[in-house]
């Protein structure tokens, strides 16, 4: 209905100028409001049989030797019906029209081809233009539906892996220590309620995923009883909201790549300071270079899937480097928050 109502807006507009500009030496205002809506009439109908039917039916058999032969005919038999139409008028009119020339029946039929070629094609320019928006709009749509699937793909790809490395130091601790794995149960129980029941929407509040973070740290150092482990977390801002599980990731990879030095400390550290709505994410672990091939810290499927996201959800609104140096493995991330 609304569109109903624009279309019929559009064509009482354009009435009203057809005959303000095309007919202003008419003196006489009926005649002047007849020849109009003639005029607007055969527009009209060429306008929408070409809308409606010839560009449509062009669209499903993509075949512009038809469109053009369709065209041709729609435009013959609407300037030639509308000319007779015409001559009739002018012939049988109760009040006169006074030209400051004549009107040969070719003069009409010349002026009613150009009147129907432009309903001809306003049809055809606005169907391609709607159609081409519509186009647009559904790739849009494709694209946004694509991304939200590559999203939840990762996520899913994220759980299991952070479940497999929990379970795989549960079990140790079990066999070594059973009443430390009663806590750890705790605690891996409030991590997967977090991930259940928490991680469901795009953004969360930062403090949510910050205390997911200091949980994980808890959870690990008691796993890892071989190495240092350091979490710092400074001005925290509640109001801002960041993609879940993100800087875990980062984590994880360090807990995994971290040395296991005999004589010598292992540590990871991770910081996390804001600066306005920048958050500012660092996460350094002692590396064993012998043990380890360098390219292999990186190539988890944990860092791989955050990578991804960070692509897809900040695009440019993040920076990410790596590097190794001196048997320390550090990630920077700076992050845009809203």
């Amino acid at each position: 209905m609304r569109k109903f109502f624009l279309h019929f807006f559009f064509w009482i507009v354009f009435f009203l100028m057809w005959s303000r500009i095309m007919y202003f030496y008419v003196n006489n205002i009926p005649n002047r409001i007849y020849f109009s809506a003639l005029d607007v009439s055969l527009v009209v109908v060429a306008f929408y049989v070409i809308y409606l039917y010839i560009m449509p039916y062009y669209f499903k058999r993509k075949s512009i030797g038809r469109l053009i032969l369709l065209s041709v005919i729609l435009i013959t038999l609407l300037t030639v019906t509308d000319a007779w139409i015409m001559g009739v008028f002018l012939h049988h009119a109760l009040m006169p029209i006074h030209f400051d020339f004549s009107w040969t029946y070719a003069d009409m039929q010349y002026n009613r081809f150009f009147i129907v070629l432009l309903g001809v094609l306003g049809g055809c320019f606005v169907k391609l233009a709607l159609d081409r928006l519509e186009v647009r709009r559904k790739m849009e749509i494709m694209g946004k539906e694509k991304s939200q699937a590559e999203l939840t793909y990762l996520k899913a790809q994220i759980n299991p892996h952070f479940l497999f490395n929990s379970l795989n130091g549960l079990y140790t601790q079990l066999e070594f220590s059973p009443e430390d794995a009663k806590g750890t149960l705790v605690a891996l129980a409030d991590l997967l309620r977090y991930q259940l029941y928490e991680c469901n929407a795009d953004f969360i509040s930062i403090e949510k995923e910050l205390a997911y973070l200091e949980n994980y740290f808890k959870l690990q150092s008691i796993r890892n009883d071989n190495c240092k482990t350091i979490l710092l977390i400074e001005g925290n801002n509640e109001d801002l909201l960041i993609a879940p599980l993100l800087l875990i990731s980062f984590v994880e990879n360090a807990f995994k790549y971290v040395s296991d030095y005999s004589e010598q400390e292992n540590s990871i550290k991770a910081g996390i300071t804001f600066v306005n709505n920048d958050l500012n994410f660092y996460c350094v672990n002692t590396f064993d270079v012998k043990s380890q091939q360098p390219g292999d810290v990186n190539k988890g499927i944990g860092l791989v899937n955050v990578k991804k996201r960070l692509e897809l959800i900040y695009r440019d609104k993040f920076n990410l480097k790596e590097e190794i140096n001196n048997g320390l493995y550090q990630v920077t991330l700076t992050l845009k928050l809203k």
